[in-house]
């Protein structure tokens, strides 16, 4: 799972609202904030100017009463100077008629919408980005994290977890569709699956204990076992399509005995397309395996339309 979650952008907000409202500095001592920006873990990816004009970008994408009153308590308005939140509070509830307290109600409600603007991706991302699909299980796929492990070449088993962050209230079950023949095996006590035969693999229903809540952040997590682990098929490749628009995913690869003659992580590749090769400079990078512990690892962020993201490897041709 990422380093950072929901919770950690939320607390972001609510500390560059206080204070002196925006500035470089405050906004570069949030690294939760400046991750779903774009910027990396420090800064380092994108320039201070453009992780501004991204968080501008996605206040804008709120409705027009949201976005100025955002505008205005972060100070991000031109004509905004004051240098507290109280006194910026104060002139919003000048402007809107009304008291100071009800201002602070509106502006704590206006940044729980953008947060889940930003943790979609519903805006663009200036000054150059893409906008991600709408998500069709009422909820967002924040992070992905696919851990398998191939034992002599054979596929042993995968762990996949998911961290899901609520769009709507009373969304009852995930819904995954996979071809896989056995049945995932749900990892802690929330989850119940529910699986259905379809005519090209099984439709599964992750049920939780009780009705997910708007605004809360939801950790599924299932085992898929090999049945048969001496079955003659090498595996090669792990990879998912993301429908389900996702920013952030991990995949690693432990291999147990031999190890694979080279590996590549690809992105952005359709089913007929995948794993692709590992000279294509656009779609796909060379992976070197650790040496304590034999692993492969790839990360990515903003996975979506129905493209597969995933790592594969060759074995030695005197193996087979």
């Amino acid at each position: 799972m990422p380093r950072f979650q929901p919770e950690d952008v939320r607390a972001d907000l609510l500390y560059l609202r206080k204070g002196s409202g925006y500035t470089p500095q405050r906004l570069a001592s949030r690294p939760a904030l400046v991750s779903i920006l774009g910027g990396g873990t420090n800064s380092a990816h994108e320039p201070q100017s453009v992780l501004k004009e991204r968080l501008i970008s996605a206040i804008y994408s709120l409705h027009d009463e949201d976005a100025t009153l955002l505008l205005e308590v972060f100070n991000l308005d031109p004509s905004t100077t004051n240098t507290t939140l109280a006194a910026r509070r104060s002139a919003a509830g000048h402007r809107l008629g009304i008291g100071r307290e009800a201002v602070a109600d509106r502006d704590s409600a206006a940044i729980e919408r953008l947060l889940r603007q930003l943790l979609t991706g519903w805006y663009p991302k200036s000054p150059a980005g893409i906008r991600i699909p709408e998500h069709h299980n009422g909820f967002v796929q924040h992070a992905v994290h696919v851990s398998t492990f191939v034992r002599d070449c054979r596929h042993l088993e995968s762990i996949q977890r998911y961290r899901l962050f609520a769009l709507f209230d009373d969304v009852a079950y995930v819904t995954m569709v996979m071809s896989y023949p056995e049945p995932p095996i749900p990892l802690g006590p929330h989850w119940q699956v529910r699986s259905h035969q379809l005519s090209e693999g099984w439709q599964h229903q992750f049920w939780h204990h009780t009705p997910m809540r708007r605004g809360h952040t939801y950790d599924l997590a299932f085992r898929i076992c090999n049945p048969d682990p001496q079955e003659p098929y090498w595996l090669t490749e792990e990879s998912l399509a993301f429908h389900e628009p996702t920013r952030f995913v991990r995949f690693d690869v432990t291999f147990l005995g031999p190890q694979p003659h080279h590996a590549w992580a690809f992105h952005g590749l359709t089913a007929l397309e995948r794993p692709g090769t590992p000279d294509d400079p656009h779609h796909t990078r060379t992976l070197t395996l650790t040496s304590h512990n034999n692993t492969i690892t790839a990360d990515f962020h903003d996975a979506y339309g129905g493209l597969y993201y995933g790592m594969a490897w060759e074995w030695y041709t005197e193996m087979q």
